[in-house]
């Protein structure tokens, strides 16, 4: 159900990237001092931004925008590079964080206008395997099984004490080089994907299989060959999980961990089955609270990652988390005591929304409240237990309400000063993550927990905030890590043409980094809720609409 490109007329109006590099002739040096604001503003860009009508800059023609335009792999959602010149609203100069520093300065190499390598490049036997530019990752190659060496400190070839076969060291390399630099917000103590998991895999076939899957599936969603198809290996990491599970051996319960958080992002990239990632977090839950071993860094990692999936989860499918309220550890568990700079305070798994996820959680909480109240209010109208209840659930999301208001990102204020470029734009997109998740919490709470109407200004103000943090996560190049709840949420209740061409925007970068099929599945739901609002059902929400469509959106 992807869009057409739009048709604009040579000259029209300014790119995104034209805009950037006539803002670098004007540009004045010096280091960047990071606003302490949890909102950071747009870049200083919007003197060179044109407003254009909603008609003029999404044409019905099927002409594409130019001969530079780059055509993505298979995706439904219409090239990016048209729809950067979006209509939009300039917002007033005394609003624009004038940033001292070179505009262009740490924005990674575009990634998307290069041709992304074929499959028969990928997985040539004989020759060096070259990173997809798909997968824009500054801090490392994407390594050959044949390499001379690598920087994990395996055997040549690479991978070999893992597997014989060239086609399973593909997969690994994959995991290692591609996909787990983008299910993280930070490197810089090392990768706990990388440093905790892959080695378990070593001695555990169950582990190593559900590696195999989710690299595989990342690759087949985005249109490569790959020889090792992702049903057949993850049908074997079940079989192997459910063996694990059957031996109730206190000393596997981190393998056993490591395979279902595996599982979960299997599910995530394939966008998969509400009832199979059900099953993994009862499963989990059922083995932290069954099998207590001695607690690693392994142990801690893995828990984490599990209450990210429970809140994320039960934001999904409309449910109460599995868990009972998340008490988040005080240090983070893959954090260096020596490192004092500002991206120490980020979360490899969380960003700067560590502290934030436990109000999500008693945010996600309320929709079995909600549903019981109504329910009792319907059969016991005026009774005192009805009453009570009432009450409390105001309580409740009168207390939440205060909570976002007074949740901001918490960086050391020592720290804000930032030399280097390319760990600022890092640093300022990831603040613009942690800002998209509160203002999309404020959306969720007053949609669909308080049920205000979409046109309202407590649901349209929080939306277009989130949408404008979204879309400065895009332009500061930085992680896109768990951004597609706080897009989806926001993107949905977009009335105006500004937003919803900003929310395209977004989700066309997200979907081109990530390349996990939860977000194409997110825009196609969220673009039919645009049809239906705009053919007169302006109440309707997002999981009827999912539910009619026979589409399941996991958000993770």
């Amino acid at each position: 159900m992807g869009m057409r490109p739009p048709t604009t007329a040579p000259g029209q109006h300014f790119g995104f990237h034209d805009r950037l590099q006539a803002l670098r002739q004007n540009s004045s040096s010096g280091s960047s001092i990071l606003s302490a604001s949890p909102t950071p503003p747009l870049p200083a860009i919007a003197e060179n931004w044109e407003v254009h009508s909603a008609h003029s800059v999404f044409s019905d023609s099927a002409s594409s925008c130019g001969s530079d335009t780059f055509t993505d792999m298979n995706s439904p959602l219409p090239p990016f590079d048209a729809l950067d010149s979006f209509a939009r609203s300039a917002p007033e100069l005394h609003d624009v964080k004038q940033i001292q520093m070179n505009p262009m300065d740490g924005f990674a190499k575009d990634p998307y206008d290069e041709e992304i390598a074929t499959s028969r490049e990928i997985f040539a036997p004989s020759s060096a395997i070259s990173r997809s530019n798909s997968y824009p990752d500054p801090t490392s190659a994407f390594l050959s099984p044949t390499s001379g060496g690598s920087p994990y400190g395996f055997s040549v070839p690479a991978f070999s004490e893992y597997t014989g076969r060239e086609s399973q060291r593909n997969l690994l390399d994959h995991f290692c080089n591609v996909l787990s630099h983008l299910i993280v917000f930070k490197e810089d103590s090392g990768n706990p994907f990388r440093q905790l998991v892959l080695p378990m895999a070593q001695k555990s076939a169950p582990t190593l299989n559900a590696i195999y899957a989710v690299s595989s599936a990342h690759l087949e969603h985005r249109g490569l060959h790959v020889e090792e198809r992702a049903l057949d290996l993850h049908s074997k990491a079940l079989q192997g999980l459910a063996s694990l599970i059957s031996h109730k051996d206190e000393g596997n319960r981190d393998e056993v961990l490591a395979v279902i958080i595996l599982l979960l992002y299997y599910e995530v990239i394939r966008s998969g089955s509400s009832t199979v990632l059900s099953s993994h977090l009862r499963g989990a839950l059922s083995i932290m609270r069954e099998r207590r071993a001695k607690r690693s860094t392994t142990s801690n990692f893995l828990e984490r990652a599990f209450r990210y999936f429970d809140v994320a989860s039960a934001l999904s499918f409309g449910t109460s988390p599995m868990s009972g309220t998340i008490l988040m550890p005080q240090s983070q568990d893959f954090a260096s005591p020596q490192d004092r700079t500002t991206m120490a305070s980020v979360d490899t798994l969380f960003g700067l929304v560590a502290d934030l996820w436990p109000i999500i959680h008693r945010l996600a909480s309320l929709t079995d409240v909600k549903r019981n109240l109504e329910k009792e209010e319907l059969a016991h109208p005026g009774e005192e237990k009805t009453n009570n209840m009432r009450t409390d659930f105001e309580t409740n999301t009168s207390s939440i309400e205060l909570a976002l208001l007074q949740w901001i990102p918490k960086i050391p204020p020592a720290t804000l000063t930032i030399e280097n470029p390319t760990d600022d734009s890092r640093l300022q997109s990831i603040l613009n993550n942690a800002e998209a998740h509160k203002q999309a919490a404020f959306v969720y709470l007053y949609r669909t927990i308080l049920a205000d109407s979409r046109d309202t200004p407590k649901v349209q103000s929080p939306s277009k905030h989130a949408l404008q943090a979204c879309l400065r996560v895009v332009i500061f190049s930085g992680p896109m890590a768990a951004l597609v709840w706080p897009l989806f949420t926001s993107a949905c209740e977009a009335a105006e043409d500004v937003d919803r061409n900003v929310a395209r925007t977004v989700f066309r970068h997200l979907e081109t980094r990530q390349g996990m099929n939860n977000i194409v599945t997110a825009w196609e739901v969220c673009e039919e809720v645009w049809r239906r609002t705009d053919a007169g059902q302006a109440e309707i929400g997002w999981r009827e609409v999912a539910q009619d469509m026979g589409r399941e959106i996991i958000f993770g």
